[in-house]
């Protein structure tokens, strides 16, 4: 979370106004165009992608200046970048949102024709430049290696990310990312951002870009909330709409290897009760996930195949749609508190903010913002249970 404060939050949920985003053009380390105009704006950020961040700003223009032609134009795709602060009407707090790098830029210009003294003279009419803009991730993509390569012989995973990362941009480890080898076996393709998450899985970790334009690294467990999306008078939960799919749910596992002399074995476990309870006559079916175990004892693949039903079972998730009212602070990854309305009354759930978009109305921002936030199915079925019982 970007500003954890409880009178921040209230004024968030409570009505605003001359709120707005700020953004200055750099280049090479120089403001090359400050305060930037804006007409509309998006702000989207999706943690399925290594480019998490990808905004789009639509800039006035009305004397042409800014409208770029080469690549070292300030708004142009050639290096420059977008520093986007939120600035709160009410209070003044400032609210730094990231450094994005321009991605492509479309200017919309119009010119006039004027006749003087027998010659045609253009001006300009007015206009404005469409510019997209990516965290900075997406420059980690375009260094890309010019070889194979592997891990520093004794290196840590999360030292070898400070490695391929640190002449890009800062670097920060949440405290609770617990570090380890990194693996000797492992080999870095041309593309970098992918060498880092293979780095990053090994600890069970996640990555985002924060604020000051610092690379995060943060547990891929969740954490305590860090905001309560309430409904009701003084809430901030305008929408629930639980969307439920039957993708990544098994009711089984079966793990298989063989012993020492070749004969094949197969361990399996099964979900027992519940909605998913497998059999041919249940009505969720017999839905098996698969594993290939290192055990070469029948205890052992037996073994393994109750841990990967368990893991199943508690990595299983469903993504809610929510929308609320508009506040810069929350990140991907935090972990909120959603009151949802039921006919047993408000019941809370936990989940993890997976996307957020953000969008302007005119030049200012809008009131509301749409999160996706991802709920284990298991905490989503004991409310299920609740709201049966009534």
């Amino acid at each position: 979370m970007r500003i954890v404060s409880a009178d921040f939050d209230a004024e968030c949920a409570g009505t605003t106004r001359g709120d707005r985003l700020e953004v200055n053009a750099w280049r090479a380390g120089t403001v090359v165009a400050p305060a930037l105009s804006l007409t509309a704006w998006d702000l989207a950020w999706d943690a399925s992608r290594q480019v998490q961040a990808q905004h789009t700003f639509t800039v006035a223009d009305p004397d042409g200046s800014l409208a770029p032609w080469g690549m070292g134009d300030a708004l142009a795709p050639g290096g420059s970048r977008l520093q986007v602060t939120w600035v709160s009407g009410l209070s003044g707090v400032r609210v730094p949102m990231g450094w994005f790098r321009i991605r492509s830029a479309d200017p919309a210009e119009a010119w006039r024709t004027y006749r003087s003294a027998g010659t045609s003279i253009l001006v300009p009419g007015g206009g404005s430049v469409t510019v997209r803009a990516d965290d900075e991730t997406a420059t980690a993509i375009l260094d890309r290696f010019d070889a194979e390569s592997s891990p520093i012989p004794g290196a840590t995973c999360l030292g070898e990310v400070r490695r391929l990362l640190g002449e890009l941009m800062p670097v920060v480890v949440d405290p609770a990312v617990v570090d380890a080898p990194a693996p000797t076996d492992l080999t870095y393709g041309r593309d970098r951002m992918s060498a880092v998450e293979s780095l990053l899985d090994v600890v069970s970790a996640r990555h985002r870009m924060g604020g000051d334009g610092s690379f995060q690294v943060i547990p891929a467990a969740a954490t305590g909330s860090v905001w309560s999306i309430t409904g009701g008078p003084g809430g901030v939960l305008a929408r629930i709409a639980p969307s439920l799919s039957d993708d990544g749910l098994f009711n089984a596992a079966a793990s298989s290897n063989a012993t020492a002399t070749g004969l094949p074995l197969v361990g399996r476990s099964y979900i027992t009760g519940g909605p998913l309870k497998w059999g041919v006559n249940e009505p969720f079916g017999r839905v098996p996930v698969f594993h290939a175990a290192i055990a070469t004892t029948r205890d052992g693949v037996n073994a393994d195949a109750r841990t990967v039903l368990a893991t199943a079972v508690s990595t299983a998730y469903i993504d809610i749609p929510v929308e609320c009212v508009m506040h810069p602070g929350p990140q991907l990854w935090d972990t909120v508190d959603l009151s949802v309305p039921t006919i047993a009354g408000w019941r809370p759930l936990l989940g993890q903010i997976v996307t957020m978009r953000a969008l302007s109305a005119g030049a200012v921002p809008a009131k509301r913002m749409s999160l996706t936030v991802r709920v284990a199915v298991d905490a989503l079925e004991a409310l299920a249970e609740v709201v049966r019982r009534g």
